[in-house]
C-alpha cells in the first residue's frame, strides 16, 4: 500500500484521512471514553496515513457519545450494547473501502504498527 496521506491526524476533522483511503479502522467502543485520547494519539502516530476511522458505539452511557461528537469523529451510534462482534460487524457493512482494520479501544501510543497491504488478488 502506497501511503499517499502525510499530515496529521486531527480529531476535530469530519474528512479524518484521504479520500484514496483503501482501508477502515473500525473501532467498536463500548463505555470506553476514558480510552478516546490514547487510542486516537496511537492512531495519529501512524507513519502511514492512508485510511479512514469508524467508530461505532455500542449504547455507551459514559459520555463517549457526546466526545465522539465533539470531536467529530466519524460514528455509528448503537442505542444498544450488541457485543464485540455486533459493533464490528455494523462497522464492517458501513465501510466503503476494499480493506477493514478492527482496532480495540483501549489501543495505547506505540502498539499499532504500520500494516502492509498484499496487492488485491481474486478470488474468483
Amino acid at each position: 500500500m502506497t501511503c499517499l496521506f502525510t499530515t496529521s491526524l486531527h480529531l476535530r476533522r469530519k474528512t479524518v484521512m484521504s479520500n484514496a483511503a483503501k482501508v477502515t479502522v473500525v473501532i467498536p467502543n463500548y463505555n470506553g471514553l476514558k480510552f478516546m485520547e490514547p487510542c486516537f494519539k496511537a492512531l495519529e502516530m501512524q507513519i502511514c496515513r492512508d485510511f479512514e476511522i469508524l467508530v461505532v458505539d455500542n449504547g455507551s452511557g459514559d459520555g463517549s457519545v457526546e466526545w465522539l461528537k465533539e470531536h467529530e469523529i466519524p460514528s455509528i451510534f448503537l442505542e444498544t450494547n450488541t457485543g464485540f462482534s455486533g459493533a464490528v460487524n455494523v462497522g464492517i457493512r458501513a465501510s466503503k473501502t476494499p480493506y477493514v482494520i478492527l482496532l480495540n479501544n483501549d489501543t495505547e501510543p506505540g502498539t499499532v504498527e504500520s500494516v502492509r497491504l498484499p496487492p488485491p488478488t481474486s478470488f474468483f
